[in-house]
């Protein structure tokens, strides 16, 4: 191939000093124009030029022309820039205007247009005329005006395209079975992918999402989720859908900072499209959008720190209003921890007073939320301390039936919670959580244990009815393996772990303990990472090494080598981390040097890997994941205590475990509504025969009118809330933009001044140059 490329030239003879002498022959290449185009004739260079210059009645005259001398209207120029597109790059509106009304294809030209961002209204106007045209379907989703404009995020042109009617395709799924996604993926898939990303960008594209979304924030918390989502599917365009759900983040956060006033961000806060919130009255703050935004995990770059922020000032003030001296009650409340029990049973007896939680000054001074987390810190040591035998350790084959049944409503209460908690929110949005997660773990183990204490009670039950002999009480070192009573002690002790380890979640409400508690939890996330590494690699090594010591077996408490099994070869390398292996562990009895060599080589090796690299690698990957937590911890900390708040906040479980499990007079009353709704529903049905049409019908209109002109009025007030935010926001961005071509008009005026006066003074160095040399050194 080279050879149709390259072509060897001589260069023939030379003369130098009048002597002849053969030069080397050198290799050229031969360059040409591949690619050349058709030249312009004479009326359609005339035709550009009158174009370039913007001469209309030039322009007017040769299209008029254009048939008699075969001018083709659509010839480039050698940039490839067509009449349209030199009209619009130049600013010629008269010229513009006369290409159009002659039929020139504006398409093109239009594309150019909204990527240039420096056309007039009116030729936008003039260009946008046939935007309904349906041809604009059929060439693809990354080429029509609305998607490119949104792309600019050039407000005006995008209202403008708003205004004719523009639309934007939706984006199917990245799995989608429907013909148009089988089929473009079958042809062509790249082209498939970059489409959507195309259309997902000028989805997001902030002037966009504020003129034609009724709810900017709730479209840009599920746009940002759903792009977050699409970056761990779509791994090519990771990086670009991961930057448009940070855009879209960011959209939210300056939306939100364009509030003036609390009762503005109240409005924002609790704005929410759901009937019954329209039903609360106005003074209630039942914080929609914080919940959203907690649930879309809007939280990255400070994207929603005013939120977050505002949201710490008002719950605690409306939970605590017209209560003056309550702070001073809660602090002592929480230092005498011995005194919660005695909260609980006031907090159980003012509820049973008042089930709604409201009634009256005692109801509401115990469903403050510092009561409410210290009243649910005790159910997880409580269990701990309950379930504990009071029989003699040692000796006991079966336990004690009290205590087991005393220990069963504390882990009952538990579960019911959770259950409560995973209908209430949803399977998914429980599972997202790891602190459920982790109670789900702690719960199984204490299931586990109640249910092990039992099998152990009945069978030793079973066996002394059948042999009245038997003993009860036996040396815990003539008990079995596998006995169920060590059984319950080992899950149950793990158990505890897990208990304690879950007030950890309690740390997140104090500043200084909330961002490590924060970073531990990332932490967690790169130990996981870094334990599917090293559990390969230490696989590896202890097969080589089991395999070696295979034929080598011999007693380890005689002479330490490598044990023959592959179970406690893996231990020994655990182990081996720590520095509790002897180095003479790759000694054998025999004089085998080479065997001996050889498993040195790969212990040493497994050192290396695992000390050296590996332990690094986790230090490495921990350093950065507690740098990017103190980069964020004011956000981060915020964030996670207001999450923690509204935890304790928002509606469920009204009493703590395991006073949950008692029927409270709230479940009493609704059981008696569901009764008298479900087995009265005869007489009813009868009482409603009664009512004529007319009278039935007036009362669904007199309903029907009340709650549309409640509704409208909170919406209408909520919506004008939001347009005033819209336009403070789009005011600021064009600020912002003109302070920057100002700037940048500035800058580059002082660069021409800069570069205008050194020009003079270099003439000036020159025009005197020859004038001091002839001063300094006369002829």
């Amino acid at each position: 191939m080279a050879h149709s490329y390259y072509r060897r030239c001589s260069s023939g003879l030379g003369v130098r000093g009048g002597t002849q002498e053969t030069e080397e022959p050198r290799d050229y290449i031969p360059l040409r124009i591949v690619r050349a185009e058709s030249g312009l004739s004479s009326a359609e260079r005339a035709f550009l030029a009158s174009v370039q210059s913007g001469d209309a009645g030039s322009v007017r005259e040769a299209l008029g022309e254009a048939r008699h001398h075969r001018l083709d209207l659509r010839c480039a120029d050698p940039l490839g820039r067509g009449a349209l597109v030199l009209a619009i790059d130049l600013n010629h509106l008269e010229v513009l205007e006369e290409l159009l009304q002659h039929g020139l294809p504006a398409m093109e030209a239009l594309l150019h247009a909204v990527r240039q961002e420096a056309l007039a209204a009116r030729a936008k106007k003039l260009l946008i005329a046939d935007l309904r045209d349906d041809r604009w379907y059929g060439r693809g989703w990354n080429a029509t005006p609305i998607i490119l404009a949104a792309h600019t995020n050039n407000y005006e042109l995008i209202k403008l395209l708003v205004e004719r009617g523009a639309s934007v395709p939706r984006p199917h799924a990245v799995r989608c079975g429907c013909a148009q996604c089988v089929r473009g993926s079958e042809q062509d898939g790249l082209m498939l992918s970059r489409s959507r990303l195309s259309v997902y960008r000028a989805l997001a594209s902030p002037c966009l999402i504020a003129l034609a979304s009724e709810d900017p924030f709730l479209t840009a918390f599920t746009l940002s989720c759903e792009l977050w989502d699409l970056s761990c599917v779509e791994n090519e365009f990771k990086s670009e859908y991961e930057e448009l759900s940070q855009q879209c983040k960011r959209f939210a956060k300056e939306l939100l900072d364009q509030t003036q006033s609390s009762q503005e961000l109240e409005i924002i806060l609790n704005y929410s499209d759901d009937s019954t919130a329209a039903q609360e009255p106005p003074e209630a703050l039942h914080l929609s959008r914080l919940k959203l935004a907690i649930k879309y995990h809007q939280k990255e770059v400070g994207d929603l720190k005013p939120l977050v922020q505002s949201g710490g000032k008002q719950i605690p003030r409306t939970w605590q209003e017209e209560l003056s001296g309550c702070q001073e009650e809660c602090t002592a409340v929480i230092v005498a921890i011995g005194l919660v029990l005695v909260v609980v049973a006031f907090r159980l007896r003012s509820f049973t007073v008042a089930h709604r939680g409201g009634g009256d000054q005692a109801a509401r001074v115990v469903g403050l939320w510092i009561l409410e987390v210290w009243v649910r810190v005790p159910p997880w040591l409580k269990y701990g301390v309950t379930a504990r035998g009071g029989e003699v350790p040692d000796k006991a084959l079966v336990p004690k039936v009290n205590r087991i049944f005393f220990s069963t409503p504390c882990s009952t209460g538990l579960i019911w919670a959770e259950i409560k908690q995973m209908w209430d929110g949803g399977i998914s949005e429980y599972l997202h959580d790891w602190w459920n997660l982790m109670d789900f773990v702690m719960n199984s183990l204490y299931i586990a244990t109640i249910s092990l204490k039992l099998v152990a009670y009945f069978k030793v039950s079973e066996l002394k009815c059948e042999y009245d002999q038997i003993p009860i009480y036996a040396p815990r070192e003539q008990w079995e393996m596998w006995h169920p009573t060590l059984v319950a002690e080992a899950v149950f002790a793990i158990a505890n772990i897990f208990s304690s380890l879950r007030l950890i979640s309690l740390f997140t409400a104090n500043s200084h303990l909330g961002p490590l508690q924060i970073s531990l939890g990332r932490m967690l996330l790169d130990i996981l990472k870094f334990l599917f590494i090293y559990c390969l690699v230490l696989l590896a090594f202890a097969n080589g090494l089991n395999q070696l010591y295979f034929y080598y077996e011999t007693d380890a408490r005689q002479e330490p080598t490598f044990p023959c099994r592959l179970f406690e070869t893996l231990q020994s390398l655990f182990w081996a981390i720590f520095g509790l292996i002897s180095l003479h562990v790759t000694n054998v009895r025999a004089r085998h040097e080479f065997t001996e060599f050889v498993g040195a080589t790969m212990f040493g090796t497994y050192n290396i890997i695992s000390l050296v690299v590996l332990l690094n690698m986790l230090i490495a990957m921990m350093n950065n994941s507690y740098q990017l937590i103190q980069d964020h911890a004011d956000i981060e900390w915020k964030f996670a205590r207001t999450k923690l708040w509204m935890s304790y906040f928002e509606e469920g479980a009204t009493l703590p475990p395991p006073f949950n499990i008692i029927p409270s007079p709230k479940s009493a009353w609704y059981l008696l509504c569901y009764l008298r709704d479900n087995l009265l529903c005869r007489r009813r049905e009868d009482h409603k025969k009664r009512h004529t049409f007319g009278t039935l019908g007036k009362k669904v209109l007199w309903y029907f009118v009340f709650f549309l002109f409640k509704s409208c009025c909170s919406l209408s007030h909520q919506q004008e809330v939001i347009r005033n935010l819209v336009k403070r926001y789009v005011s600021a961005m064009v600020r912002g933009e003109r302070s920057k071509n100002i700037m940048s008009k500035a800058s580059v005026l002082i660069l021409n001044f800069f570069f205008f006066f050194l020009k003079i003074f270099h003439q000036i160095i020159d025009f005197l140059k020859p004038r001091i040399y002839a001063a300094q050194w006369p002829c």
